[in-house]
């Protein structure tokens, strides 16, 4: 093989890489935007049951301090 057919093996193979690279920039570009989207769709989700927790919380705290109160009304009584 000449070297004008080396260099032009070698410009194609450039070429052929190139290629390759910008689909696969294109492709981690298009993988950061839905991790994005499911990380935010995760956040969303954490502060739902952030809500409900927090609901469910308050309830039995205060269902806990109203039998405390029960329960000391009964002591000193």
């Amino acid at each position: 093989m000449n070297a004008e057919a080396q260099i032009i093996d070698l410009m194609t193979r450039i070429r052929a890489l190139e290629t390759h690279t910008a689909q696969v920039i294109a492709d981690l570009t298009d993988l950061r935007a839905e991790m994005r989207q499911d990380v935010a769709a995760l956040n969303d989700e954490l502060a739902g049951l952030r809500r409900h927790m927090d609901e469910h919380f308050t309830c039995i705290r205060s269902e806990l301090l109203h039998r405390f109160r029960v329960i000391q009304g009964e002591v000193i009584a």
